[in-house]
């Protein structure tokens, strides 16, 4: 009835991710207020966006799992983390590193 609906649209609901709102909007940020930003800081913002936007693309590198029971007839590729702090996904982890230290 009504709650399997209420479900249904849940699951529907597509999640934003930090890099999609990079992706889409970082050039016209910058564009606009690239200029705010310390002329000494500029090329490693710029590095430090890029560097997460790649994160996680298997177009700039990745590990190929092969399953050895189906001859590899099934794989995943899983594409390389950019470990940067900036990184909403690496940063994280980058933090909890250093708080267990």
């Amino acid at each position: 009835g009504r709650s399997m609906r209420r479900r249904e649209k849940k699951e529907k609901k597509q999640t934003i991710k930090i890099v999609d709102i990079l992706r889409e909007h970082w050039e016209e940020f910058f564009r606009v207020y690239g200029e705010k930003i310390p002329k000494d800081m500029r090329e490693s913002v710029i590095e430090a966006v890029e560097k997460a936007m790649r994160c996680g693309d298997p177009q700039y590198g990745y590990v190929e799992y092969v399953c050895v029971k189906c001859n590899g007839k099934e794989k995943k590729r899983v594409g390389f983390t950019c470990k940067s702090r900036f990184c909403n996904r690496c940063g994280k982890i980058y933090i909890e590193k250093w708080v267990e230290k």
